[in-house]
């Protein structure tokens, strides 16, 4: 049993409880008071930090584990190597206090049997599987290459090319076969693939309806890349819930998604982090990465003013820039780029979260009878929502009742 002492955001939105108390025992929360509303056992553990603040385990609901910045590796790489990758980022995440990722492209399908038997130590997994893409769209990678590099290659685990409604649903089918969570698409033209496009439309509008008619009928719902406002418009037209960057959303899109009880994902730290560090990216990302930056911070903005649910995604795919001991860089950037307070921003990486990986009755947020997913910093991120990005200030991680991370 542990007894968790400090100040309690509960990721609910509502004021934070000073001198409060978090009370776990086996996997639960059992209780969440005030220090003086609940007898402590003698044996119970206390856990107590100086000027600490608990919160719900943090939610990364956009990520591409071991995807990396140059996508050329993917090729040169061994599929056993790159799990291993995998493996480490998933341990650099849950340090992070990132208890629960959604990975949107990539790997981690594949190896939540290993996680439930305890072989690896991370966030709990919802994955997309691959992204499913059409020929020639964004993450058919290097376009020099033939299309049987992207279509056949035994190592390209993060995208898988259908073309036409029939192929479509197949691919949507075997996904859930592969127990997926939910579809990933791609509807536009993206940043890091080959190609000096940024707004073209990907995906017919009978091939996206027929993606989340598949997805429908499995309980569950697509999510779409999409930068330009064409491939935005289409996708809610045909009914995709979680739209992923939107760019370039505007005011009647915006509309039409929270009459579909949708939302966006706007991942601004891949953008701000890459523009710091262009000398290390491929040559074509950094005009695309301007112009899908210099648009953002005003789209978010309104779609925010207008009350579109907003969650909460770095876009990382680990290596050299996107690095995820900095995945916490998107809460402070939701809030001076986004105009969301820090308490929004961190309702977005918590009770948001939960909703978009479908599991709002188990985490998300600090409740009696909630999974005992909590993270501990150090002060108050309500003052400084910056003190969320630097892993030192993440003093304890606990997971599904089990301390992952305890410093200081």
């Amino acid at each position: 049993m542990y007894i968790l002492k400090g100040r309690v955001i509960d990721g609910n939105g509502g004021e934070p409880m000073e001198k409060g108390l978090v009370a776990v025992e086996d996997n639960k929360i059992t209780a969440v008071c005030r220090e003086w509303e609940y007898p402590i056992p003698e044996n119970a553990e206390v856990i107590e930090i100086e000027d600490g603040t608990i919160l719900p385990g943090f939610i990364e609901q956009h990520c591409h584990m071991g995807l990396g910045d140059d996508y050329y590796r993917i090729y040169r790489e061994h599929a056993y190597h790159a799990v291993c990758r995998v493996v480490s980022e998933m341990k650099i995440l849950l340090d992070g206090g990132f208890t629960t990722l959604r990975e949107c492209g990539g790997m981690t399908n594949y190896l939540k049997g290993a996680w439930e038997e305890g072989l690896i130590e991370g966030p709990r997994i919802c994955s997309s599987g691959k992204v499913i893409i059409q020929s020639g769209g964004h993450l058919d990678y290097i376009k020099d290459f033939p299309i049987e590099f992207t279509k056949h290659h035994d190592r390209n685990f993060a995208s898988e090319i259908a073309d036409g409604v029939t192929e479509v649903r197949r691919a949507a089918r075997m996904h859930f076969r592969e127990k997926c969570d939910f579809i990933k698409i791609m509807g536009t033209a993206g940043v890091a693939c080959q190609g000096n496009k940024l707004f073209t439309r990907e995906y017919s509008d009978e091939e996206l309806r027929a993606f989340v008619e598949e997805a429908e009928n499995y309980g569950s719902y697509v999510a779409i890349h999409a930068h330009g406002i064409d491939g935005i418009r289409a996708a809610i037209r045909a009914g995709v819930r979680s739209i992923e960057h939107a760019s370039y959303i505007d005011e009647q899109a915006c509309e039409d998604l929270m009459k579909i009880d949708g939302w966006i994902i706007p991942t601004l730290a891949t953008g701000h982090i890459t523009l710091q560090n262009l000398d290390k990216r491929a040559p074509w990302v950094g005009p695309k990465t301007r112009a899908a930056c210099a648009k953002k911070k005003e789209t978010l903005r309104l779609a925010h003013r207008m009350g579109v649910t907003i969650g909460f995604g770095a876009d990382y795919g680990g290596g050299i820039v996107t690095d995820y001991h900095i995945d916490g860089l998107e809460f402070p950037l939701l809030v001076s780029e986004g105009g969301l307070t820090p308490m929004e921003a961190i309702v977005a990486a918590t009770k948001t979260g939960s909703r978009i990986v479908m599991r709002e009755d188990e985490i998300g947020t600090l409740e009696a009878g909630k999974l005992a997913d909590i993270v501990m910093c150090a002060g108050n991120p309500l003052e400084d929502i910056a003190l969320l990005a630097d892993q030192k200030n993440i003093k304890v991680v606990m997971q599904d009742g089990k301390v992952k991370k305890k410093i200081g």
